[in-house]
């Protein structure tokens, strides 16, 4: 870590980060059974790929654990500070024990180095850092400003995190697994009806929306401009249905009609499966077989 993250991230943290995890004076590497070691449930970080732990515990059973796990005391256990992952593929080995250092911190620390940790191994999803960030916000009072040299990020980045918030849980749990980029969701941000939010999430998803076709579609939405159309299309598109099951009705065959309203036309389709289907349709327009 450079002297400058140090600098920004606080007296003692970079030390608590260093990728080597030295004891410092008065404290030593102990053994602790893994059974007496429990997850922090405020790890920031909610999602462990299997396949990472497999890994990482083949690494462990080569070369040993080279860096030993963060830990605090608490009653007749200890939760982990840093180092969930290598917790997990010590219990993928099956090993009994675990070479921990114990440290005596507040839980804002703990949140802290949790979050730092996780967001310079960019483990975290832009969803779990934002969720983070909204804790320590509203549990320390701290101000974004005061947040972002704690952690060493902009304050417009915690910012523009913090806004995905204010999202839908359907985009949101789309950005926190990968189906949609923060700046894919940004422009849904400009939106404030939630409904048209989820509108343009999904035409995104289902139409492969480009960044420029996106910011569009946000400005048309946000500016309230498809009032009437959707309701119009919508009885179109159920009398279109109807005229489509009565020829069904008629003709025993499947029926499928496409209708453009704006340009007033369209095509129709009718299914059949044999030549005999064919002869009874022909036989029904008036018109005289025809060998196939």
């Amino acid at each position: 870590m450079s002297k400058q993250q140090g600098k920004v991230l606080g007296r003692g943290l970079s030390n608590l980060l260093d990728s080597t995890v030295v004891a410092e004076a008065g404290e030593r590497v102990q053994e602790i059974p893994i059974d007496k070691i429990r997850p922090n449930p405020e790890n920031p970080r909610k999602k462990f790929e299997r396949t990472a732990i497999e890994e990482l515990a083949q690494t462990i059973k080569k070369h040993g654990l080279l860096q030993p796990i963060l830990v605090q005391k608490k009653d007749d256990h200890y939760i982990v500070i840093s180092g969930e992952r290598r917790l997990r593929s010590l219990m993928y080995l099956g090993m009994a024990k675990a070479p921990c250092i114990v440290k005596e911190l507040d839980r804002r620390k703990t949140l802290e180095v949790s979050l730092i940790e996780n967001i310079q191994r960019e483990q975290l999803d832009a969803i779990e850092e934002a969720n983070v960030y909204k804790l320590l916000l509203a549990d320390f009072s701290l101000t974004q400003e005061e947040l972002a040299e704690q952690v060493g990020k902009n304050r417009a980045t915690i910012a523009n995190r913090l806004r995905l918030l204010n999202l839908p849980v359907e985009v949101q749990a789309a950005i926190a697994d990968g189906r949609l980029t923060e700046g894919q969701a940004r422009p849904l941000l400009s939106i404030k009806n939630t409904e048209l939010q989820t509108k343009l999430f999904r035409e995104i998803t289902e139409q492969g929306l480009n960044a420029r076709a996106i910011e569009a579609r946000a400005r048309v939405l946000a500016a309230g401009k498809e009032e009437k159309k959707p309701i119009k299309g919508k009885k179109s598109d159920a009398n279109i249905k109807a005229v489509a099951q009565k020829v069904e009705e008629h003709t025993g065959m499947r029926t499928r009609i496409n209708y453009n309203p704006q340009k007033k036309r369209g095509s129709i389709t009718i299914d059949f499966f044999s030549p005999d289907d064919l002869e009874k349709l022909l036989k029904m327009l008036g018109m005289k077989r025809i060998s196939l």
